[in-house]
């Protein structure tokens, strides 16, 4: 049998809660379902993460890779400086003064490594192309802030502090 006082209470009930949520939230046309907007916000929420992840990770990457160029760049430079073989022959004589060497008949310093004659007041070099090369690394010269450049990365050091200079610099 059919409780009509159970009926009477269900339907007064289910029409409450049409009536309380006309007034919250609109006409039952204009009203879009919450769970619907709710997955939206959420899925957007873990876009946005996955997003800042990813560029927080290239970011990493992009620094690692140029902490570690210029660790190389520093390190080649500091051996660079230290292995300066010195050939000596009968015409070429090592000079102690400036470990270069010295040709016996003319006077003038040659640079060991490149044969390319040694300025003396400066202890540097010009290259074919017109710039100046420190003879001990082969990295080139500004002879106004007395920086050196590597030729093969472009990376660019202090000598005086061994530190890499950057490009904005």
């Amino acid at each position: 049998m059919i409780d009509r006082d159970q009926v009477l209470l269900e339907s007064t009930r289910t029409h409450r809660e049409r009536v309380a949520s006309a007034v919250l939230f609109g006409a039952l046309d204009a009203r879009r379902k919450a769970p619907t907007n709710g997955r939206k916000f959420v899925g957007s929420v873990v876009l946005a993460a996955v997003a800042c992840v990813g560029c927080l990770a290239f970011s990493f990457v992009v620094d690692l890779l140029d902490e570690r160029r210029q660790d190389q760049a520093v390190a080649s430079l500091a051996a660079a400086m230290a292995a300066n073989p010195l050939p000596e022959t009968d015409e070429l004589v090592s000079d102690p003064e400036t470990g270069f060497l010295r040709e016996t008949r003319t006077g003038r310093l040659v640079d060991p490594r490149t044969g390319f004659e040694v300025d003396e007041d400066t202890g540097y070099v010009r290259n074919p192309e017109g710039r100046l090369v420190d003879p001990r690394t082969g990295w080139f010269v500004d002879p106004a802030s007395g920086l050196l450049t590597d030729p093969a990365t472009g990376v660019t050091v202090d000598q005086s502090t061994m530190r890499v200079v950057e490009e904005d610099e």
